[in-house]
């Protein structure tokens, strides 16, 4: 797929400022009052009411587009007085409703303005997006997606202005509770992130940008074009070598995120981009195995076969789900069981993998559970102890664990009094009240095991 999706001419969905926006086009302004005040001319003023007076935003915007380089350079130079708030949400709205018209030139005469001073447009921009209203910060972020995705010339050239916007989207949009911002925040940085050079500047502030995002992403509150937009941005960011790198060393949940996504999701785009996200991230430099582990851990090899006997249409999606089947079967067959068995354990998270009910697997291992006066033995039990997973995966983890620890006693009925020693028999006896059916099952069977070895 190709990572350049331009898409100039975007409309930002959501409700949060639509009764702002529909005031900046529909309410009646004292221009003239404005213009005795100083804040506008008298020429700024009939240029505004000549869009005011138009009944539909197809008419308001093609006034706009009649005379595009004039608006351009009045609209620009109002906002940079930055006057009455109302003004400022007439002048971007206007900007914005003539923007987005197919096959708009008005991007471009707006960025011609640096013609005639060459802090324009970005500087009186940039100034609103610290404004104490919020909807003027949306829409001038809004205009300035617009223009950054239009203007060639600035690829490179205006990180202290991207920086300036990826905090607003990133940092206070992403963070917000309210869905209807994060969706603002996910539609404009999808945007941005379609350049490449944009791309890469975000990448070197991920630890501040993306833990936002990847929280978005794995909530997927709201509705189906949300959940579209923030996989968009998140697969956007997996085309680069130093982006995958970090991922899969310091975000390997999102792994498990994709598939999740994958498997769930109703559309076939949004899969095709889960799917093509996941081989991006198979192509590291270093350390693939364990890359690949992380895959197996989460289930990836099931959840890849049941994906491909589903039918699809697109021919891409067809051949990543191949990519992955092949290089996961492959590693199948080169990892031993005990590899995926110890790596679980690294990972403090627990699924239920062929080794745990493999009886085979507990015969012939045996002797690595009792190796270092039984250290594998303590850090599974170790794993009841941890206090910062999820609900789910906690219990999981207290299940598996119960569940194994009787796979031991019944292969070494001595692991039972070592169990004892390191406190393990206590933490499995509580479990039997647990609120969750599995863990109080296991942990009730794994009890009866053990007061019989330890009598």
């Amino acid at each position: 797929m190709s990572t350049e999706l331009k898409l100039s001419a975007f409309k930002l969905e959501g409700d949060l400022i639509s009764d702002a926006v529909l005031n900046a086009r529909g309410r009646t302004i004292a221009w003239d009052a404005w213009v005795k005040r100083g804040i506008l001319t008298d020429d700024e003023a009939q240029s505004l009411k000549r869009i005011e007076d138009q009944t539909s935003l197809t008419d308001r915007a093609q006034v706009v587009l009649n005379d595009g380089p004039a608006y351009a350079t009045k609209l620009i130079s109002i906002l940079s007085k930055a006057g009455h708030k109302d003004i400022v949400r007439f002048a971007l709205v206007s900007l914005i409703d003539a923007s987005v018209v197919t096959g708009s030139e008005l991007p471009g005469h707006v960025l011609s303005t640096s013609q005639i001073d060459s802090s324009l447009p970005y500087l009186p921009l940039s100034k609103l997006l610290s404004s104490d209203d919020e909807v003027t910060r949306y829409l001038s972020a809004y205009i300035l997606t617009i223009l950054l995705t239009n203007d060639n010339d600035s690829h490179k050239n205006h990180d202290a202005l991207l920086l300036e916007l990826f905090d607003l989207l990133s940092v206070d949009l992403l963070s917000n509770t309210e869905v209807s911002v994060q969706y603002i925040g996910i539609q404009l940085l999808k945007e941005l992130l379609t350049i490449k050079e944009y791309r890469t500047l975000y990448w070197e502030y991920e630890a501040k940008y993306f833990p936002n995002l990847l929280k978005v992403f794995k909530d997927f509150k709201g509705e189906l074009q949300m959940k579209y937009q923030t996989i968009l941005a998140v697969w956007l960011l997996t085309f680069s070598r130093k982006s995958i790198t970090d991922i899969n060393n310091k975000y390997p949940d999102l792994i498990g995120a994709l598939y999740n996504v994958a498997k769930d999701a109703v559309k076939e785009k949004i899969v095709r981009l889960a799917i093509g996200a996941l081989v991006n991230l198979l192509n590291i430099d270093s350390n693939k195995e364990r890359v690949v582990k992380q895959y197996l851990l989460c289930n990836g090899l099931e959840t890849t076969k049941q994906l491909i006997d589903r039918k699809w249409a697109d021919e891409e999606l067809k051949s990543d789900l191949n990519v992955l089947l092949e290089t996961l079967n492959e590693a199948v067959s080169i990892l031993t069981t005990f590899d995926e068995y110890e790596n679980e354990l690294k990972t403090k998270k627990l699924v239920w993998s062929p080794p745990h009910k493999s009886d085979e697997f507990w015969y012939e291992n045996l002797d690595r559970f009792k190796e270092n006066n039984w250290k594998l033995l303590k850090e599974l039990v170790s794993l009841l102890d941890l206090p910062d997973l999820d609900q789910e995966q906690s219990y999981q983890n207290e299940a598996i664990v119960c569940f194994d620890v009787s796979q031991l006693i019944k292969v070494a009925p001595e692991s039972a009094k070592a169990l004892n020693k390191i406190g393990g028999k206590a933490k499995i006896m509580s479990l039997m009240t647990s609120p969750n059916s599995n863990v109080k099952f296991e942990a009730l069977r794994t009890t009866q095991q053990l007061v019989a070895h330890t009598l």
